[in-house]
C-alpha cells in the first residue's frame, strides 16, 4: 500500500515538474494576453472568450483582454491576427465562419491561409445548430418537411447571410434531398429570425441558443438538428443525421488560434488550463446556458476540424456556386 501511495505521489510530482519547467521555460505570460474577436460584441465567440479569459487571467495572473475587430466577414480580425508576433500575447476566438470565409469571399480580400497562416489552440464549444419553420408549414420532421417541399417546390429559407454557414447548410439539405428552396440573405441572424417568425420566410437555420425561446413558445418548430447526435441541453432536438439524411452534419464550432510559429510549449500550456476551465461546473452551466455545448481536446482536432470544414463547405460552395455579398 505504502508503495502505491509513494508511487502517486512521485507521479503527481513530475507531472507538476513538467508543467513548472514548461513554464520556466517559456517565462509566459508576463504582460496581459490579447484575444481578438473577429466580430461585435455580444456573440457567442465574444462570450466564451469572455468567459474563459476570466479563468485565465486568474490562472496566469495577467489581464486577458478581449478585443472586437469586426469587420469584411471577420477577415480584418484574422488579418491582424496572422501578422501578430509570434509570442503568445495575440490570440483569435472565431467560428468556423473563419474557414467559409476565404471560400465565398472575392481573391484578394482574404490575405491569409487558414491552414497555414495560424497555430490551432483548441475548440472550446460547438453551439448547436437547428433548422426550424414556421408553423403555417405543418411540418415536425424532416420526413415532412421534405414531402411538403417536393410539392410546393420554391421555399424559402434563410439564416443569415449569404456565404454563412446557415447558407451553406441550407444548399447540403437541396443536395441531400434533391429538393428546391430558395434561399433569402439577411445582413445578420436577428432580422432572419425576425421575417421567419412574421411568416415572411418559412424555414431558418440557426443557432439553438437564438432559436430556443421561438422553440418553446411555439411560434417556430423544431425541424432538426444538424450535430451527429443530440446534446445534452437540447435532447428534445433529433438530429438531422438520425432521420435519414447522415450527411447533414454542420458543426458551427468556436476556436482559439495562435499566430503560426507560436512556441508549441505556449500553444500546449493554453491548451492544457482551456481544458481545465472547461471542466469547471460554472463554465459549463454559463456555456449551456447560451447554447453552447463544450468541446476541448488538444490542438489537433481544431486542425483536424479545418481541414473537414475546408473540404466540406468547399465542395458545397463551389456546386452551389456560393458567394458572399
Amino acid at each position: 500500500m505504502k508503495s502505491r501511495v509513494g508511487f502517486v505521489l512521485s507521479l503527481s510530482m513530475a507531472l507538476c515538474a513538467i508543467c513548472l519547467s514548461g513554464h520556466a521555460q517559456t517565462g509566459y505570460p508576463q504582460k496581459p494576453i490579447t484575444v481578438v474577436v473577429p466580430f461585435p460584441p455580444g456573440g457567442g465567440p465574444d462570450k466564451l472568450a469572455r468567459v474563459l479569459g476570466e479563468k485565465l487571467a486568474l490562472k496566469f495572473g495577467q489581464p486577458i483582454v478581449v478585443e472586437n475587430r469586426a469587420g469584411a466577414s471577420g477577415t480584418i480580425g484574422a488579418a491582424q491576427v496572422a501578422k501578430a508576433a509570434p509570442d503568445g500575447y495575440t490570440l483569435m476566438m472565431t467560428p468556423n465562419t473563419f474557414v467559409l470565409s476565404p471560400l465565398v469571399l472575392p481573391k484578394g480580400v482574404v490575405t491569409y491561409d487558414v491552414q497555414t497562416s495560424f497555430a490551432p489552440v483548441s475548440i472550446p464549444s460547438k453551439a448547436l445548430l437547428v433548422l426550424a419553420a414556421h408553423p403555417s408549414l405543418g411540418v415536425k420532421n424532416l420526413s415532412e418537411l421534405v414531402e411538403y417541399v417536393r410539392k410546393n417546390p420554391g421555399v424559402s429559407y434563410t439564416g443569415s447571410a449569404s456565404g454563412s454557414p446557415m447558407h451553406v447548410a441550407g444548399e447540403m439539405l437541396k443536395q441531400a434531398a434533391n429538393i428546391n428552396m430558395v434561399f433569402v440573405p439577411y445582413k445578420g441572424l436577428v432580422p432572419a429570425v425576425t421575417d421567419t417568425l412574421a411568416g415572411h420566410v418559412k424555414l431558418v437555420f440557426g443557432p439553438y441558443g437564438v432559436l430556443a425561446p421561438h422553440l418553446k413558445s411555439g411560434r417556430l418548430v423544431a425541424i432538426g438538428g444538424l450535430a451527429a447526435d443530440r446534446v445534452s441541453f437540447a435532447s428534445e432536438i433529433v438530429p438531422l443525421a438520425k432521420q435519414g439524411y447522415p450527411t447533414m452534419v454542420v458543426d458551427i464550432w468556436n476556436g482559439l488560434f495562435a499566430p503560426q510559429g507560436t512556441p508549441q510549449a505556449i500553444i500546449d500550456m493554453l491548451n492544457r488550463e482551456i481544458n481545465i476551465a472547461l471542466a469547471l461546473p460554472d463554465v459549463k452551466e454559463k456555456l449551456e446556458s447560451t447554447g453552447e455545448a463544450l468541446v476541448g481536446g488538444p490542438p489537433e482536432a481544431l486542425a483536424r476540424a479545418v481541414k473537414a470544414d475546408t473540404d466540406t463547405f468547399g465542395s458545397v460552395v463551389r456546386s452551389a456556386r456560393i458567394t458572399a455579398e
